[in-house]
């Protein structure tokens, strides 16, 4: 059935605004060049009309069987992590929009009278907005993964925060032109075992491992996809009485193993005494790591549903235990949890599919939980402590009922909770130091500022040359050294117009009688600024000539106007041309202290103005960056200044607390230095870590 003229109108009048309000949006701050945001608006528009444009069928079906292990097998390892990143923004966009985005859902399938119409092809969801981005990457020449997340780096925080509010006034006009919502019971049912469209390309991931360990099997073992992935009785290759016997043999391999040892202080658990049956034999000489539990061990055909979601779940456990930046705590409290993880995903059918499931939810918040703790943290540490009993009580408490899952995710969210809560308190002893810093920053770039415009009237070469290249170097000394509000800096920030007053025309007494009262001060202070830092003697003689030639033809009045009028022309042709550009000093860590408190700082070597553009992290994100030569540390960003957006980073567990401009910042995140950690989902990151291991091998 086509939809009405009517409907094709209100369609074509909702993409009409849709793009216009979108592009209001991304030219609001001003993040991205034209050209760029008229190719984010035409792939929207594309994506648009193909899903207005497509016919009646199962297309998300068609997308998932279409993702073959051989395929994937084609897609490297910085695809898939633009891909993660894509799908963090949206599944982000559907956790802040998610009711006004099935609200315009449902009205398009009214509007196209599809019942089968998915939920990740909404016309105006996210899936348009990676389409659009996509499109950016293709028309700025972005083939490197570095460029490609400098570009998404750049609007992923303007697309978070104003997206929904343009979701929902699309929802709101489709609703003024009767656009009415269709009733949720009429939508396909193969849409409605995915409980939330976010986790699209996660499922993707997920069905395509379990192909590629399907495409392992015996041609003739192998059943269809449809039927291994379906968990029902009819797709069930083992009977409900082998079922019983399997979580029985389970159950006495937990009771038997998998409860957490007593906890003993000042020392860390071993491993294979949590679940001693699950551990390797291998390298007895060295520390052992968790094994993961397959089907064949368990006697369950691998080509059984039941099967598949034992190797499915191996595979990602499996991963997670040879992570080698995962402390060996988190590895121990989440092998305690295998075989309770195990029984739970053989029966709950939406486990592989649905990436709110409380169950992987509690893996990813137990690896936020345990964020920014040293590798080999013991298991007295009290974050260590209360995830060992909050996994105990999970694995005695759990007989079926998923709610157990969801009590054991709220108490780790107040662990969390109180953990950051914490930090942020240890933090504020810090504010002092960070607001020290930011009266400098200020300082010097009103210094620069001033130095700037004194150089854009137009000055002799030999003055114009000794501000740019020498004093500049001068101020960020005496400012860090003196403060901001010393009388040193004062009279350091004010000399140069001091000495360009010397050059200026005296013809009364007292303008005589002033500079010989003046000058000896002015050049006291222009020496001692050579002088710190390292201007060789001939430099400096010969700067001081200059100032010297200068003085003495000031006291020729219209000879000294005609010089400098000469000069000047010459000196603003040579600054237009050179475009005042300064680039980026050295970045060089350093300390400051107050009282018993240390606070390291990542500055740059020279002072550099904030930056103009937002950072791509806030507040309440857990980092990981570059301290230089190599070395990164993690930690939590508790502050950002509110005048320079300088960063203060704090992890007492490792006893740190940095300062790091914004700068700086924004660059190793656009390096791939820097990284949000908290964003990642590490039941995510390990599935996607095991197919590509999969489709290599």
């Amino acid at each position: 059935m086509s939809m009405s003229p009517e409907s094709a109108e209100t369609i074509s009048a909702c993409r009409a605004l849709f793009l216009q309000r979108f592009d209001a949006l991304l030219k609001e701050a001003p993040l991205l060049s034209g050209p760029a945001i008229q190719a984010i608006l035409r792939g929207v528009g594309i994506y648009f009309d193909d899903v207005i444009g497509s016919r009646r069928g199962g297309a998300f079906r068609a997308e998932v069987d279409g993702m073959t292990a051989s395929r994937l097998t084609l897609v490297d390892e910085d695809d898939l992590e633009l891909e993660i990143r894509l799908d963090n923004l949206s599944a982000k966009l559907f956790q802040e929009a998610g009711g006004d985005l099935w609200k315009i859902h449902l009205r398009f399938v009214s509007l196209l009278k599809r019942p089968d119409l998915s939920k990740i092809h909404n016309p105006v969801g996210p899936n348009a907005i990676v389409r659009g981005l996509e499109e950016m990457f293709g028309a700025a020449g972005a083939t490197t993964l570095d460029r490609k997340l400098d570009l998404l780096a750049r609007i992923e925080s303007r697309l978070q925060q104003s997206l929904p509010v343009l979701y929902a006034e699309i929802d709101d006009y489709l609703a003024g032109q009767g656009a009415e919502a269709a009733q949720p019971s009429i939508v396909s049912s193969a849409e409605m075992v995915r409980k939330d469209a976010a986790s699209a390309a996660t499922e993707g991931s997920l069905q395509a491992l379990q192909q590629a360990l399907l495409a392992r099997l015996p041609a003739m073992m192998a059943p269809p996809l449809s039927m291994a992935g379906s968990g029902d009785a009819v797709g069930s290759l083992i009977t409900q009485a082998t079922m019983e016997r399997l979580i029985f043999r389970l159950d006495e391999l937990d009771r038997q193993g998998g409860y957490a040892p007593t906890l003993m202080p000042g020392s860390s658990p071993r491993l294979e005494a949590l679940i001693p049956g699950l551990f390797s034999d291998e390298n007895a000489g060295s520390p052992q790591q968790p094994k993961s539990l397959s089907a064949a061990e368990l006697g369950v055909p691998a080509m059984a549903p039941e099967g598949l979601a034992i190797d499915t779940l191996a595979m990602i456990f499996e991963t997670i235990f040879e992570h080698p930046a995962l402390p060996d705590a988190l590895k121990a409290v989440i092998s305690s949890l295998q075989i309770t993880m195990l029984k739970l995903a053989m029966k709950d059918a939406v486990f592989f599919s649905d990436a709110t499931h409380p169950a992987r939810l509690l893996l990813d918040r137990m690896g936020l939980a345990m964020l920014g703790l040293p590798a080999d943290v013991p298991a007295r540490h009290p974050v260590c402590a209360q995830l060992f009993e909050i996994a105990g009580q999970l694995r005695s408490r759990y007989a079926g009922d998923i709610s157990v899952f969801d009590t054991a995710l709220s108490q780790v969210d107040t662990l969390i909770a109180t953990r950051n809560a914490n930090i942020l308190r240890s933090a504020e002893s810090y504010l002092p130091m960070l607001e020290q810093l930011d009266q400098h920053d200020q300082a010097a770039l009103e210094s620069h500022l001033a130095l700037d415009k004194l150089i854009e009237q137009g000055l002799p070469a030999p003055i114009r040359e000794f501000i740019d290249k020498h004093w500049r170097r001068v101020l960020p000394l005496v400012l860090s050294e003196y403060g901001p509000n010393s009388p040193q800096w004062q009279a350091h920030n004010c000399v140069i117009e001091g000495l360009l007053w010397t050059f200026q025309p005296k013809v009364a007494p007292e303008d005589r009688k002033a500079l010989a009262q003046r000058l000896p001060e002015i050049l006291r202070l222009l020496k001692a600024g050579m002088e710190r830092i390292g201007m060789t003697v001939e430099a400096q003689e010969t700067f001081l000539d200059a100032t010297f030639a200068l003085q003495t033809q000031a006291l020729r009045t219209s000879q000294a106007i005609s010089m400098v009028e000469s000069v000047d022309a010459k000196g603003s042709e040579a600054i237009e041309a050179r475009g005042l550009k300064k680039t980026p000093g050295k970045s060089v860590l350093g300390e400051l202290r107050l009282g018993d408190q240390l606070l390291r700082t990542l500055d740059f070597e020279g002072s550099q103005p904030a930056l103009a553009r937002p950072l791509p992290c806030q507040p309440g994100d857990w980092l990981e960056v570059g301290l230089g030569d190599g070395e990164t540390c993690v930690a939590y960003l508790c502050h950002l200044s509110p005048v320079t957006q300088r960063a203060l980073l704090c992890n007492p567990d490792i006893g740190l607390a940095l300062a790091m401009h914004p700068a700086i910042l924004d660059q190793q995140c656009r390096d791939g230095v820097a990284h949000v950690c908290s964003s990642i989902s590490l039941f995510d990151a390990a599935a996607g870590r095991a197919l590509r291991r999969t489709t290599k091998t």
